[in-house]
C-alpha cells in the first residue's frame, strides 16, 4: 500500500471519495474547521489489486474505509476461501482497534471481480483510532468524535445482528441485550464514554459471535 500521490493537488477528488462515507459527510455539513482538521488528518492510500492490506496477526493502529474497488477477508485454509467481502463505505479494522488485539484476518484487494476479469486497484482512507478515542490532546472535537463512535456502534450492531440471525445463540443473545444503551443527555462527555463502552461491548459479542460454527466474518 502507499499514500495516494495526487492527495494534496486534487482536494476535489478526494472529497469526491469521501463524500461516500457518511461519518466524513456528517462531520462535513456540522462544522467546517473540523471538516478541515478531519481531512489534513486523514491518508489516501492505493493498493493493487491482491496485495494484503491487513495482516492477521498485525498489530491494530489505523481505521480504514474502503472508499473504491472491493476487499476480501481471508479465512483458513489452502488456498485461503474468501469468507467477507467489504465493499465501498464500509469501515474496517475496528474490532481490533476497540479491543486492543493483533489484527484478526487478512484483507487484501480482491483478485478479479468476474470470471476472467481483473479486478481494479482499491482506494483507502485511514484515521488514527487514538486522535478520537482517547487524545491527549483534544484534536477533535466532541461533536466529531461522538459522530465516530455512533458509525461504529452502528455498524458492529448491525453486524451482529447478521450473525444473530445466521446463527442463533442463546447465550449470545443473551449477552446481546445486556449491552446498556445510553439514555442520557445527548451532545456530551457521558455519552461519549457510554458509546465508547459499547462500541467495545459489541465488538467483543461480534468476535464471539464471528467464531461461531454456523456463522461468518460480518465485519473486521
Amino acid at each position: 500500500m502507499k499514500q495516494a500521490e495526487w492527495q494534496r493537488s486534487q482536494q476535489a477528488r478526494v472529497e469526491s471519495l469521501l463524500s461516500g462515507v457518511p461519518f466524513f459527510n456528517e462531520v462535513s455539513r456540522d462544522d467546517a474547521d473540523q471538516r478541515a482538521l478531519l481531512l489534513a488528518g486523514t491518508r489516501i492510500l492505493e493498493a493493487a489489486p491482491g496485495e494484503v492490506v491487513i495482516q492477521a496477526g498485525a498489530e491494530a493502529r489505523g481505521l480504514y474505509f474502503l472508499l473504491r474497488g472491493e476487499l476480501w477477508v481471508l479465512g483458513e485454509g489452502t488456498p485461503p476461501p474468501v469468507v467477507y467481502r467489504v465493499s465501498p463505505g464500509e469501515v474496517f479494522g475496528a474490532l481490533s482497534l476497540l479491543l486492543a488485539t493483533p489484527r484478526s484476518a487478512t484483507l487484501k484487494v480482491a483478485e478479479k471481480v468476474a470470471e476472467g476479469d481483473r479486478a481494479k486497484p482499491a482506494v483507502l482512507a485511514r484515521l488514527s483510532f487514538a486522535d478520537f478515542d482517547e487524545p491527549r490532546v483534544a484534536l477533535f472535537s466532541l461533536g466529531t468524535r461522538l459522530a465516530l463512535f455512533h458509525m461504529l456502534v452502528h455498524q458492529i450492531r448491525w453486524a451482529v445482528e447478521v450473525q444473530r440471525l445466521a446463527a442463533p445463540d442463546a447465550e449470545l443473545e443473551a449477552a446481546l441485550r445486556k449491552i446498556p444503551v445510553y439514555h442520557g443527555e445527548k451532545e456530551t462527555a457521558q455519552e461519549l464514554a457510554a458509546l465508547r463502552e459499547q462500541a467495545r461491548a459489541l465488538a467483543a459479542l461480534l468476535c464471539r459471535w464471528n467464531d461461531h460454527p454456523r456463522a461468518g466474518p460480518a465485519m473486521t
